[in-house]
């Protein structure tokens, strides 16, 4: 078994998911929370690096990514 793990945070904190990246139904189904929060730019996803280190951006869903987390996108004005 190999749990992943990605983080979603949101206006009342953040909400872990995991997923075992050789088991297709949830493979897909993290997959699916993925493409749904970045779609349209509403989240922006980041690579965690290993000791919690800030990591790259990610513009798709990576199954073997070990950590990731989603935060809702900021626009600046």
């Amino acid at each position: 078994m190999n749990d992943l793990t990605m983080d979603v945070i949101d206006a009342t904190g953040h909400t872990s998911h995991t997923w075992d990246s050789s088991n297709p139904d949830e493979v897909a189904a993290a997959r699916a929370l993925f493409d749904s929060l970045t779609r349209n730019n509403r989240y922006r996803a980041f690579r965690v690096g290993k000791g919690g280190r800030q990591g790259e951006r990610m513009d798709q869903f990576d199954p073997e990514a070990e950590h990731m987390t989603l935060t809702p996108h900021v626009a600046g004005g």
